[in-house]
């Protein structure tokens, strides 16, 4: 019996050469781009902003109406919170009703200030618009400065809050 042995064929390419051909290809796919690189495209839309939306004065109106009630809403019941934190803290600072009066004082702010920014829309006019976030301002930063305890920052803000208060009644034709 005669036994056969296979010959391998070699193809003649080995691994490192093929390596080797691929890299030149890159090298001159590479040198080509640089050598005469993409033009990029022309601009060819313009962006033009929309232009500010416009109300009538109803509209103005109606806004104005109800950012004034919402804020004549707003201002008594934080009036009415801090009325019962003082009376509170006027007994102790330390009791658990003036603790709890102060807490009070802190939810009611928050709440009038988020209810009034629901009621206030584009169409409000800013000379309404204007001391309303201002008043919104001065609440927020004064709750922020009790929280902190900055004692003096809060009486700042507090009254920077009060001195809007009669802007904003003569401009809402309050009281």
């Amino acid at each position: 019996m005669t036994m056969r042995y296979r010959r391998r064929h070699r193809t003649g390419i080995t691994a490192a050469t093929a390596a080797f051909v691929v890299a030149v290809g890159a090298v001159v796919t590479s040198g080509l781009a640089l050598a005469h690189p993409i033009e990029p495209s022309q601009h060819t839309v313009n962006v033009v902003p929309s232009p500010p939306p416009t109300y009538s004065s109803s509209d103005t109106q109606a806004a104005k109406a109800a950012a004034c009630s919402a804020w004549d809403r707003a201002a008594r019941s934080t009036a009415r919170a801090s009325r019962a934190s003082a009376e509170a803290i006027e007994q102790s600072w330390t009791s658990p009703e003036s603790r709890a009066a102060l807490a009070t004082e802190k939810r009611t702010g928050m709440a009038a200030v988020s209810y009034l920014r629901t009621q206030m829309s584009d169409a409000t006019p800013a000379s309404t618009a204007i001391p309303l976030h201002g008043w919104m301002a001065a609440n927020i930063d004064m709750l922020h400065a009790l929280n902190m305890r900055h004692w003096d920052e809060a009486a700042r803000e507090l009254k920077r809050g009060n001195e809007l208060i009669d802007v904003i009644t003569f401009e809402c034709g309050l009281r």
